[in-house]
């Protein structure tokens, strides 16, 4: 009895390692970008998204509207340090973003 528990385990555990392995792997989208000086008064920090892949190949409404909800997850991750380094979601495409210092020298 003893040795058809071991079986069961050990099959379970494999199929665990399976399911787990072929099910974890998802394609992670890493957006950089950076905060820099703006000359507004109000503002003085403007987040300026350095462009991925994706947004080539883009309708350019659709690009927009995906830059405006990068800008807004920017702003929540920096207001909220709890919420840095999470993987989150856009129309079932999954994104990473990634803080690059300011260096002062422009990447256009």
């Amino acid at each position: 009895m003893k040795k058809l528990f071991t079986a069961v385990h050990i099959v379970l555990v494999l199929v665990t390692l399976l399911f787990c392995t072929v099910k974890g792997q998802i394609k992670v989208e890493v957006i950089p970008y950076r905060l820099i000086p703006s000359n507004d008064i109000h503002c003085p920090i403007d987040i300026e998204i350095i462009e991925p892949v994706t947004f080539n190949g883009l309708a350019e409404f659709y690009s927009r509207e995906i830059e405006e909800i990068i800008v807004d997850r920017v702003i929540y991750e920096t207001t909220n340090p709890f919420a840095q380094n999470e993987v989150f979601y856009i129309d079932h495409k999954s994104y990473y973003l990634l803080r690059v210092p300011y260096t002062g020298v422009s990447w256009r």
